[in-house]
């Protein structure tokens, strides 16, 4: 296995000093490849677009579709720049770097921030840029894949204070209790334990309640942090969202509707093929049909 590990790292670190347009060049054939070759993602993207967006035409979404997946093959990049690239560096591609950094310089340093940010494809890539503008830590699953869960590990450990695991949920409170910053993605079906229906692009969709708690309980700020990719550049925001911590399916209404007005303006940019609507409210039919469901053994 380490001898694998080692391989891939080698093949990562070359890819990683190519110039900046041979990697847009590759990520976008590769982008074209996800696409032909990864039929069941294809088609659960192409579900969720439809459902999601009611009124587009079926050449419309197919646009989108084909740019979501060619924003894929862009992220493996995207994500070697998480990984390797200097601060230095980082900070050149940020558009507007110095007005966010004034914006954070003047948060309350004695609240916890919770900061919201949302599955898109370059995901590791927003955690370090999250990084330059304060120390941060966040939550991340542990992979199926072990090389990939390694990877993912080493490349997260080094611009992150810690990483939590999702039983760690009363030391994430803590943090957020002594003015730490966490980020915390909650836009993708956890299972029913923690978390309640909300509408979502018109649709009942599981959504985690942990936001909500922890704006009452550590009594932190909650704010929507996010990338746009723009050429080779990108744009960063930082919005803070008014939750008002006392009905928690009001409050998580406010959080999916920013997500849903980031996602209106750069649809492309959004992991679309994850099974979003998988658990329904009970007696509803199922969202997907038959051959999109997972199959379980």
């Amino acid at each position: 296995m380490k001898i694998l590990e080692y391989f891939i790292y080698l093949i990562l670190k070359f890819l990683n000093i190519l110039p900046q347009n041979i990697q847009n060049l590759i990520g976008k054939a590769l982008g074209k490849i996800f696409y032909k070759k990864l039929d069941e993602r294809r088609e659960i993207a192409r579900w969720n677009l439809k459902k999601c967006f009611p009124e587009k035409t079926d050449e419309e979404i197919s646009t989108i579709l084909k740019l979501s997946f060619i924003r894929l093959g862009e992220s493996l990049f995207e994500f070697l720049n998480a990984f390797w690239a200097s601060d230095k560096k980082l900070k050149k591609l940020i558009i507007n770097f110095d007005e966010i950094k004034n914006i954070t310089e003047d948060l309350d340093k004695s609240k916890g921030k919770l900061l919201l940010f949302m599955h898109t494809p370059n995901l590791d890539l927003v955690v370090r840029v999250a990084s330059l503008f304060m120390p941060v830590s966040g939550m991340a699953r542990t992979q199926s894949n072990k090389i990939v869960d390694n990877l993912f590990k080493a490349s997260r450990k080094k611009f992150t204070e810690r990483i939590f695991e999702p039983n760690e949920i009363l030391e994430l409170l803590n943090f957020l209790k002594n003015g730490k910053a966490c980020l915390y993605a909650p836009d993708q079906d956890y299972g029913y334990k923690g978390s309640i229906f909300v509408d979502f692009f018109g649709n009942k969709a599981l959504t985690v309640k942990f936001p909500f708690l922890a704006a009452k309980r550590a009594n932190c700020d909650v704010y929507l942090f996010s990338t746009r990719k723009k050429g080779f550049r990108y744009h960063v925001a930082l919005e803070k969202l008014l939750l008002k911590k006392e009905n928690v399916k009001e409050d998580l209404k406010i959080i999916n509707s920013k997500i849903e007005e980031y996602i209106l303006s750069n649809p492309e940019n959004y992991l679309w093929f994850h099974r979003r609507f998988k658990n329904r409210p009970e007696s509803e039919a199922p969202f997907y049909p038959s051959d999109l469901l997972r199959k379980r053994t």
